[in-house]
């Protein structure tokens, strides 16, 4: 009971720290558009939206911890994180066998705006070709029918799964994969982030942190 309560006072409070009650973790992120964000550690329990999997904390927790150790290079900049639905009530995408990446990830930088959808996951089982993969394609088309030269499309697969299994899977580099707009979270972990911002026009933002 007294972690509890000591829980209703830090949110009661103000006080926005991580936490873990129960098997439930909070993660806390300001440039989230909701709070917290909720990971699931184990046990059975229903929580909407949907709790964050290793993964997905794992992005979450990276992307902050880049913000945070780059707050200058984001003035005159505003960077947003959401965290998107499940199918059926959040974005999908019928061109991409009906696929729900799981973060959109707002840039806002002069007068455009980068709307990228980010998608943490193992790509172990998942083809070369598979429409999820592509997908870094399929937004670019679909960024040529919106045709407003103010917003730019864009996706990130976020590998759980090292580069050289793919590699064997594949029988392609790791820059060919990076050209497919998959980037390696573990191996990768200290720049895989920079490498998102730069690719989707936040050349700025990336710079300041190698």
């Amino acid at each position: 009971m007294a972690k509890l309560e000591e829980l209703k006072a830090s949110i009661k409070g103000g006080a926005l720290r991580p936490w873990t009650f129960q098997g439930i973790s909070a993660v806390w992120f300001d440039k989230h558009l909701y709070q917290p964000l909720l990971a699931l550690e184990g046990g059975v329990v229903e929580i909407s939206p949907a709790p964050l999997n290793r993964g997905e904390r794992r992005f979450v927790e990276d992307l902050k911890a880049y913000c945070d150790g780059n707050a200058a290079a984001f003035e005159g900049r505003e960077l947003y994180l959401l965290r998107n639905l499940s199918r059926g009530r959040g974005i999908g995408f019928f061109e991409a066998g009906n696929f729900h990446p799981d973060f959109i990830l707002w840039l806002l930088a002069d007068d455009r705006q980068h709307v990228t959808f980010v998608d943490p996951k193992g790509i172990r089982n998942v083809g070369a070709d598979d429409p999820k993969i592509r997908f870094f394609e399929t937004i670019k088309e679909i960024e040529r029918r919106l045709g407003d030269p103010k917003v730019a499309l864009d996706s990130f697969i976020v590998s759980s799964t090292p580069s050289h299994v793919m590699k064997k899977l594949w029988g392609i580099g790791k820059p060919e994969m990076a050209a497919r707009h998959i980037a390696f979270q573990e191996e990768d972990r200290g720049s895989y982030i920079a490498a998102i911002l730069h690719g989707i026009g936040g050349e700025r933002v990336a710079r300041s942190g190698r």
